[in-house]
């Protein structure tokens, strides 16, 4: 991404201050993270681009409700975050499960270390706490994954998933609108400044 030094745009301010953004509306993930990859692949880091908070941190920093998303769209109160995409979410949850099973079974090694225990209860102390490892891992690990399904639900209902990406040239701009309209991105615009430097 253009170092924010160099852009086009002047100091007119928009709803971001001096930052023009391109705006876009999906009806699912797969097709929002698509359009991220897109975005990617053509030149815009993942610091450009940026999502609201999960809808109950949004309606908590409005402190009013929220009937549709396009009232968010160019709101610059909303509070924002990175997109985080399926295959790191997937790691997530994969993390939070081992990391209980890891420290249980640790915990168990060293109990058997601690005592001297004949094979057979070190069986059943690797068994016993492995599983209690498990257990509470599964449940890290589904409360994450049905945070994420919950979320979009949520947001489906207010009418679709927002995401904003930054831009800091005309070709930039361009750039985002023809990626985000291909990828079955809707109601895209732009926000931000209104006239660009002669240079």
């Amino acid at each position: 991404m253009t170092d924010k030094g160099h852009w086009e745009w002047n100091d007119e301010v928009g709803p971001r201050g001096n930052l023009r953004e391109a705006v876009c509306l999906f009806d699912s993930e797969d097709d929002m993270q698509a359009a991220i990859e897109d975005l990617e692949s053509h030149g815009f880091s993942n610091a450009a681009i940026s999502r609201p908070v999960p809808p109950e941190q949004v309606k908590s920093k409005l402190d009013h409700v929220v009937e549709n998303v396009k009232e968010l769209e160019d709101d610059a109160s909303v509070p924002r975050q990175a997109y985080m995409d399926k295959d790191s979410n997937v790691e997530g949850v994969a993390l939070l499960f081992m990391v209980p099973v890891y420290i249980a079974l640790m915990i168990a090694g060293g109990i058997i270390a601690a005592n001297g225990l004949a094979l057979w209860h070190a069986i059943g102390i690797f068994i016993m706490l492995g599983s209690i490892g498990a257990a509470g891992g599964g449940f890290f690990a589904y409360r994450m994954a049905m945070r994420r399904i919950l979320r979009e639900k949520a947001e489906k209902a207010w009418g679709g998933l927002l995401l904003w990406v930054r831009t800091g040239s005309s070709d930039q701009e361009d750039r985002a609108l023809q990626i985000l309209r291909r990828n079955a991105g809707r109601d895209v615009h732009l926000h931000g400044p209104k006239h660009v430097q002669v240079h």
